[in-house]
């Protein structure tokens, strides 16, 4: 049995976002402090270029499907890759704290996609991106599914250049998550959430 299992619901959530916005202010004064002349500035979209990513993540599911109604917090890191101008790759690892009836959970997930921008203006690229995968869980995800989920998520947002490196990224996300029904129709319950996420790409 599991139900010793807790973590608790504020911690998390606070902490994220004060995070990334140190990342933001660390790096940009590294940059500010540098005697050097600048690097031409890099195009978060541009071909053949690889960039690291690290997000802060927040959800709530918006279509109960299930008894149970969940909250996702979590952390998302991973890279990105130029496939062409305004077409890049992603691939990222995924931490999720998801805060459900009976015990809450941890996830694991693994996702791969793509980002492709739609507008340009000076430092603003708008965007919209989806990436799919698998994922594992500590604990049934949702209550009365299985360990092992599908993962789809999908959404569109925006890049600010801060330095010849590093952009902030914000986005909205619409997040699934189910087995497909692998363990039977009867264990199939979904989650299907919307939230937001904010973070930093970094130039490689």
């Amino acid at each position: 049995m599991c139900t010793g299992y807790t973590i608790a619901h504020l911690s998390l959530p606070l902490a994220l976002p004060a995070l990334v916005f140190s990342c933001v202010a660390l790096l940009s004064a590294d940059a500010r402090a540098q005697a050097a002349p600048a690097s031409a500035p890099q195009d978060a979209f541009a071909k053949g270029r690889w960039r690291a990513e690290f997000f802060a993540q927040a959800a709530l599911e918006a279509w109960n499907y299930n008894p149970s109604h969940e909250e996702l917090y979590g952390l998302v890191q991973g890279v990105s890759y130029g496939l062409r101008e305004g077409l890049v790759l992603i691939a990222r690892q995924r931490l999720m704290y998801i805060s459900q009836r009976r015990n809450d959970s941890r996830v694991l997930g693994l996702t791969a996609g793509l980002r492709g921008r739609v507008y340009q203006r000076g430092r603003t690229s708008g965007f919209l991106q989806f990436d799919v995968g698998i994922s594992d869980a500590a604990v049934a995800t949702p209550p009365g599914g299985t360990r092992f989920n599908y993962l789809a998520i999908g959404g569109g947002g925006l890049t600010i250049r801060i330095n010849s490196r590093v952009h902030v990224i914000a986005l909205i996300d619409v997040i699934h998550i189910s087995n497909a029904g692998i363990a039977g129709d009867d264990r199939n319950p979904d989650i299907e959430a919307i939230g937001s996420s904010l973070g930093i790409s970094i130039g490689l």
